[in-house]
């Protein structure tokens, strides 16, 4: 089977998140047991170009990218190059999953897709939910309507990485079928080497000290203010304890900074800005807990690295992964309201030992539900029920999105 994913950015866009971070793990995961994988995708980086060459072919990881040149705005990623190779070479493969709204790729892939009369798939990622079309609301329903839908409606399948994402997305009644498969992770990759208190020296914090750490965009649906409230609070009984905020200024960090000083906590909570993946094991290993209580996550990427890495997580009931993270005892998950985030906290602090078995609890959960080879074989699952017809009752199929 050949397959080929359009994206409008790929790694090394890693500031970008979940997206790049989902879609770059999928290929790796499919080409690891054996698919063979091509990506389109531009050199956007949104707010800068990424310095990748351009419109060639380049092996990553055994998978074949091709990152074409962005004309005009690198927002909305669109390519001349990549309209001309969706028109002309489509009809190599033998289907096409996009992982692509709002912005031009999706477009000239669907297109492209029906034109070479290709099966294509579209992984949602969040982007239907009501919490998305905040943003310049008007523009973005009047723009679903003239594109995003029509590309739905031409789709064989809508892919979900959570049952909760495809529940609060039923309000849009889709028609078109629709499947589950997590996002994966490459679980070795996250496996600790160095200790709790070196981590912790690495970032120069007192090794003494508690560490949790929110890892993301300074974004205001990420609900910083009320972690940063229930630490406030917390420290009123227990001092060793710091908040780690390491993630790059979504439009946040300004409020953020101004809370933190309001509250006269400056002295243990560190803004750490965008952090490579390269140092998150060594963060990891540093933290005794990963909070992620957004108001909207439709997966929780960071919670799953997280839990890769054994470390526990505390979320919101609003995080698509929070049912497994429960059922698991991988963590805690609470209602978003500052006086159940400080208790989850205080309770999960005051019993080391508990804590170190969600950890345990939470690193076999990573391995079983979302390990590279085990969501990459059910994604291949998915390709050959949509070119079957079959439903594969792993996959959660339904006859609507």
């Amino acid at each position: 089977m050949k397959i080929l994913h359009i994206t409008p950015s790929y790694e090394p866009a890693w500031h970008l998140g979940g997206v790049v971070t989902a879609v770059s793990q999928l290929c790796r995961g499919l080409a690891k047991i054996g698919a063979d994988v091509t990506v389109y995708t531009t050199d956007s980086g949104k707010d800068r170009r990424i310095d990748v060459p351009v419109n060639q072919i380049v092996d990553i990881q055994g998978v074949k990218v091709y990152y074409f040149k962005t004309d005009i705005s690198l927002g909305f990623a669109y390519s001349k190059a990549l309209r001309r190779a969706c028109r002309d070479s489509l009809r190599e493969f033998d289907i096409v999953h996009l992982a692509s709204f709002w912005c031009y790729p999706g477009i000239a892939g669907a297109s492209g897709a029906k034109i070479n009369r290709v099966p294509y798939l579209l992984s949602v990622h969040g982007t239907l939910r009501k919490a998305s079309f905040n943003y310049k609301y008007l523009k973005r329903e009047v723009y679903f309507k003239l594109i995003e839908k029509r590309n739905i409606n031409g789709a064989s399948a809508l892919h979900y990485t959570t049952g909760m994402e495809r529940e609060l997305d039923s309000f849009r009644q889709l028609k078109t079928p629709s499947f589950i498969v997590p996002n994966l992770i490459n679980c070795i990759e996250f496996q600790k080497s160095i200790s709790n208190q070196d981590a912790k020296e690495a970032w120069g914090v007192n090794p003494k000290s508690r560490v949790i750490t929110f890892l993301g965009r300074l974004h205001q649906v990420k609900a910083i203010d009320l972690l940063i409230q229930a630490i406030s609070k917390i420290l009123l009984k227990e001092r060793d304890l710091q908040l780690v905020l390491a993630g790059p200024d979504g439009g946040a960090e300004k409020s953020l900074r101004k809370l933190v000083g309001n509250l006269g906590l400056e002295s243990h909570i560190h803004f750490l800005g965008g952090i490579h993946p390269s140092k998150r094991n060594t963060l990891f290993a540093a933290s005794d807990i990963i909070a992620l209580v957004s108001k909207d996550e439709n997966f929780g990427y960071a919670a799953l690295e997280a839990m890769a890495a054994g470390v526990p997580v505390l979320v919101s009931e609003r995080v698509g992964i929070s049912q497994e993270i429960l059922s698991d005892g991988a963590g805690r998950v609470v209602r978003l309201e500052v006086e159940a985030i400080t208790q989850a906290l205080w309770e999960m602090l005051s019993n080391p030992e508990k804590l170190e078995a969600m950890g345990r609890a939470a690193a076999v959960s990573a391995r079983k539900r979302y390990d590279i080879t085990i969501v990459a074989q059910k994604m291949a699952w998915a390709y050959d029920d949509i070119l079957t017809g079959r439903r594969s009752p792993e996959l959660s199929w339904s006859d609507s999105g």
